[in-house]
């Protein structure tokens, strides 16, 4: 099946795949306990795309700022791909890149002062709203903190890559980041393995201690 077209704006066409509505519908449902009624899970889900969609926005605009091209945005259940190609320079890339993250950082410090600023306001709130504020702040930053991680081809992996290509050159600083981004990734998931150890073991001393 062929993706949507939703819309085009700066000259730039936004695609959404089929298998979206698929992984929607599971993700509403599974968070549906959460809040009182399905138009918040559903408020949430389309709120973390429209994140993205900024996010994707943030990579395009500032790779036509460099002169590149970029006509072209995909959003699927795992997020969204920026169609972008930069001048083969490392400043081009950096920013095109970084630009992405970036509108992360932004959303960050505007939500984050919103509530240090106004949290009278805030607490005033319905509780499924403040619930809501709250989600969306952690998912954003959730979003920030991944796509940060010096793993290629994450953003922070491309990152890297482009700070290395000043001082070695465009073929050896993408080895030097899939190399890292490779370890990076290994030591990821020890760390998650060992996690869901302790986990599963504090579980069973906790059922034990019950029985």
């Amino acid at each position: 099946m062929n993706p949507i077209k939703l819309f085009r704006v700066f000259g730039i066409t936004v695609f959404l795949h089929w298998s979206w509505f698929l992984v929607a519908a599971y993700q509403i449902k599974y968070r549906a306990d959460v809040y009182p009624s399905l138009i918040w899970p559903l408020a949430e889900y389309i709120a973390l795309f429209a994140i993205v969609l900024l996010h994707e926005f943030g990579h395009s605009l500032a790779c036509r700022q460099t002169g590149g091209y970029a006509e072209n945005i995909m959003l699927w259940p795992l997020g969204g791909v920026a169609y972008v190609s930069p001048p083969p320079r490392p400043g081009a890339q950096l920013w095109s890149i970084a630009a992405g993250p970036l509108v992360n950082v932004a959303i960050f410090v505007v939500m984050t002062l919103g509530y240090l600023l106004a949290p009278s306001h805030l607490t005033a709130l319905p509780v499924p709203v403040q619930l809501f504020l709250t989600r969306l702040w952690f998912i954003n930053l959730v979003l920030l903190i991944f796509n940060l991680l010096p793993i290629y081809p994450l953003d922070g992996g491309q990152i890297l890559r482009s700070l290395l290509w000043f001082v070695m050159g465009p073929l050896r600083s993408l080895k030097a980041a899939v190399a890292i981004g490779l370890a990076g990734g290994v030591a990821l998931i020890g760390v998650a393995a060992v996690l869901l150890v302790l986990g599963a073991k504090k579980k069973r001393e906790k059922g034990g201690a019950a029985a």
